[in-house]
């Protein structure tokens, strides 16, 4: 019962799929391209997390000392 929820919960929001044409081929392209850069920003802000909290360890480490 849990799963046919949320399957229709993500019907509603799901993007439809875009005609056939050149406007189509182009709108398939540019969601592509959004995927794939939002997933590169999620990676370098994950990056910059671990860093910072890398950082932050070593200089509460050398507060303790």
């Amino acid at each position: 019962m849990i799963n046919t929820t949320r399957h229709a919960a993500e019907s509603l929001f799901k993007r439809s799929d875009p005609e056939e044409g050149s406007a189509a081929a182009k709108l398939r392209d540019f969601h592509s391209r959004q995927a794939l850069r939002k997933r590169e920003m999620k990676l370098a802000e994950m990056q910059q997390r671990l860093e910072k909290r890398a950082a932050d360890t070593v200089g509460l480490a050398s507060f303790f000392r």
